[in-house]
């Protein structure tokens, strides 16, 4: 499996630089010996749950240091007495410890090797890991081997340096070169220079000189300064490093709920902060890294101090009060503890809100609507939920979490507008003013009333048409037409409007209201309105087929003009899918002649314009797939798939409409000789390379280096070609590997098998293709 990202946590940004044009006095070098008299600084986490190793600000030995570098030697004496933890002396364990592996974990135990501090037999152990940091210990195991480990990385490293040559000779192998995170600098698994720096206070002379020059092999004065031997370069980007990873420390033990590891990381990132940056100066350090090591922990040390004074229960609070409003406000003051596993995480399909504390608050309803909106006006406390961003991780606030669970609770509470760049404040009180406003009133009956109401406004009657017919699964964030189509095409047909009670109001009925405002949008100018006029139309079809059928053969013509403006590509691209669904409700409401206009419409679409997603694609032709044997679909079809000559079918050809390899669309008139076509086609467009190192590699001709494409050889398989093969890619290949990909485990098919193999896989997925004949169902 791929490796899971870890991102830092951004909690202030860079001072600015100050004028170009006053150059910064030239700093000079303080000598040695002044700084080795000095006594010892105390101990960062003195009054922490850390402890200090015994060798902690003891000096070194003065002598000579032959074949490393002086500044390592400086740099690394100055950073151990200012406060990396001292391992001299101490014996080299395999042990275990505590460490958030996936960011919505309670955190795991985690097998690692340090350097075991002297503690009382059964109780708490402590150790000093690779990056310089104390640890608490989960468990102490046998005695481990420090040479065999350095050669081992190595031996790792030179492994990797040479599959790169492999794959790109003329890039230089250089090691990384920013800090890493906790999760990776804990142990030994790439070169980094506090690995050599540890090594220097150990003595460990050798070991040293080869891991240093090893990590500065390859990089340049820009990236890798270091390679002057200067002290303060190294000092900068070994204590650097050393900040970041304890910064990075305190954010996770917090997020774990590890309050006494998070404290103490965090106090020590404010005492170490600038006391590093003070010495950085006198190294004549450049001036932005200097601001870098100068950067505190923020407002979350503030948080972490509250926690300790406070000693407030962690999780659920129990027992809860008995009494609702006492009940609520309970759990809005636990809020600080919510930790909220897919905030913001990439590819997330919704908030799931499992903690059990919003959950808790969420079975309370609108009684909690009040509490929340003041919780998001004022309440600044950290939570244990963290939030993706393209910078890196950022902690939710209460504020955060109050706002998630609100917009939750009020899928039934009609909001007014939302002014321009709203504040959170702002916010609170739209909240607010609807609560108590609707506090009395049904919620069927308030989203009648907002449908009906004229000055309403599209944004609020489109809201209010979901609300009343959409399903109670629908999701809370706006749909698209893959979701309708969706609703269409289910086995046990379309489900029932969420507030199907309103079928008995009249004058007007919620079938006028749907109709008028339908007819209402589409006359509107603005961008957007023609989409929310189609969607009010598929709305309309599912709340009452029957009435649905004359108001959608009416708006018919204009949403067609519409979805073929060239004046308004990106209207058009939104409105297209939508109008395929609309003529599939129509054909739901006994309208079968939609599907012929359908066929005329779809004729006249250029792939060239249809974007390159998926779900677009499959929603614009889902009507030809559900009525492959009409006449006017067949003839549709076939022109644009079973032409040579069409332009989907040239576009497929050439590979620019891989979208087109979807199961669902195989019953079309014309698509299945088409993909049987390509999965015939054995000329030969590119290349297919295994490596040494089992991992396959293949792309077309002329094909970029990030445009070829992985895949990890399984050792297992009788089917792999050998290491160091080279294989013609043919066009064939290329679709299958696409098409098996779409259907999962029906018919597999690997890229680094032999010829034969691939061969025989191939065959199979024609025969899927052949027998794959049922369409979705058809409404």
């Amino acid at each position: 499996m791929m490796r899971r990202r870890v991102f830092r946590l951004a909690l202030l940004a860079l001072a600015a630089c100050g004028p170009a044009s006053v150059p910064a006095p030239r700093p000079v070098e303080t000598p040695h010996e002044a700084t080795e008299d000095a006594p010892p600084p105390p101990w960062p986490f003195a009054d922490t749950v850390l402890p200090a190793p015994p060798a902690q600000g003891k000096p070194t030995d003065p002598g000579p240091r032959p074949g490393l570098p002086e500044g390592l030697v400086h740099a690394a004496e100055m950073l151990f007495r200012l406060g990396i933890a001292d391992p001299r002396g101490l014996p080299y364990h395999e042990v275990a410890i505590t460490l958030t592996t996936q960011p919505e974990g309670p955190g795991e135990t985690v097998a690692t090797k340090g350097f075991v501090l002297p503690g009382p037999e059964g109780g708490p152990r402590f150790g000093v890991l690779w990056n310089g940091l104390v640890y608490p210990l989960v468990s102490v195991g046998r005695a481990a081997d420090l040479r065999a480990d350095v050669q081992s990385l190595r031996a790792s490293d030179k492994h990797i340096c040479e599959k790169l040559a492999a794959h790109l000779p003329e890039m230089p192998c250089s090691r990384t070169r920013g800090p890493r995170p906790e999760i990776h600098s804990h142990k030994l698994e790439q070169i980094l220079p506090m690995h050599a720096a540890i090594l220097v206070q150990l003595g460990e002379d050798a070991l040293a000189r080869s891991l240093w020059q090893t990590w500065i092999a390859g990089g340049g004065p820009d990236d890798t300064p270091e390679v002057s031997g200067r002290e303060r370069d190294i000092f900068e980007r070994l204590a650097g490093h050393f900040l970041e990873v304890l910064r990075d420390r305190g954010l996770w033990a917090h997020v774990r709920g590890d309050d006494s590891l998070a404290l103490a990381s965090l106090r020590g990132l404010a005492r170490l902060a600038p006391a590093l940056s003070a010495r950085a100066p006198v190294l004549a350090s450049r001036e932005p890294t200097v601001e870098s090591l100068a950067a505190p922990p923020g407002l979350l040390l503030a948080d972490q101090e509250m926690r300790a004074a406070r000693k407030a229960p962690k999780g659920l609070p129990e027992p809860l009060p008995a009494e609702p409003a006492a009940r609520v406000a309970a759990l809005v003051a636990a809020l600080g503890e919510v930790r909220e596993p897919v905030f913001g995480r990439p590819g997330s399909q919704g908030q799931v809100l499992a903690d059990p504390i919003l959950r808790a608050l969420l079975a309370e309803g609108e009684a909690a609507v009040l509490p929340l909106a003041e919780a998001l006006s004022t309440d600044e406390r950290y939570t244990r939920s963290i939030w993706y961003e393209a910078h890196g991780i950022v902690l939710f606030t209460v504020r955060d979490v109050a706002e998630i669970a609100l917009d939750t609770l009020a899928a039934d509470l009609p909001l007014a507008p939302a002014p321009p760049d709203e504040t959170r404040p702002q916010k609170a009180e739209r909240f607010k003013q609807a609560a108590e406003k609707f506090q009395s009133i049904p919620a069927d009956e308030r989203w009648y009333r907002e449908l009906a109401d004229e000055t309403a406004g599209p944004a609020r009657w489109g809201r209010a048409a979901m609300r009343i017919v959409g399903p109670t699964d629908a999701p809370l964030r706006r749909s698209d037409a893959s979701d309708f189509l969706a609703l269409f095409v289910r086995v046990d047909g379309p489900p029932k409007p969420h507030f199907a009670g309103l079928s008995s109001r009249k004058n007007p009925s919620v079938t006028e209201l749907l109709a008028r405002r339908m007819k209402q949008l589409a006359a509107g100018k603005a961008h957007g309105n023609l989409r929310a006029s189609c969607e009010m139309g598929v709305l309309l079809a599912l709340w009452d087929p029957k009435g649905a059928a004359r108001p959608l053969r009416e708006i018919a013509e204009t949403l067609r003009k519409g979805a073929n403006d060239d004046k308004d590509a990106d209207a058009a691209d939104e409105l297209r899918p939508c109008l395929s669904v609309l003529f599939v409700a129509r054909g739901a409401s006994g309208d079968e002649k939609a599907f012929d206009e359908y066929a005329s419409w779809i004729r006249e679409i250029d792939p060239a314009t249809v974007p390159l997603r998926g779900a677009t694609l499959s929603t614009l032709l889902a009507p030809l797939a559900l009525r492959p044997t009409r006449p006017s679909i067949v003839a549709s079809g076939r022109a644009m798939f079973g032409a040579k000559t069409s332009p989907w079918a040239l576009r497929f050809r050439r590979g620019e409409r891989d979208d087109l390899l979807d199961p669902d669309l195989l019953p079309i008139p014309g698509m299945r000789e088409l993909v049987l076509a390509a999965l015939e086609d054995r000329t030969a467009i590119g290349a297919i390379e295994l490596d040494a190192y089992g991992e396959a590699t293949w792309g077309r001709d002329g094909d970029g280096e990030f445009d070829r494409e992985h895949e990890q050889v399984d050792p297992r398989d009788p089917g792999a070609a050998a290491s160091n093969t080279k294989m013609p890619l043919r066009a064939c290949d290329r679709f299958a590997g696409i098409l098996a990909r779409r259907i999962d485990s029906a018919a597999p098919f690997r890229m680094y098998w032999i010829e034969p193999r691939r061969d025989d896989a191939i065959a199979a997925l024609r025969a899927f293709v052949v027998t794959k004949s049922e369409p979705p169902r058809a409404p």
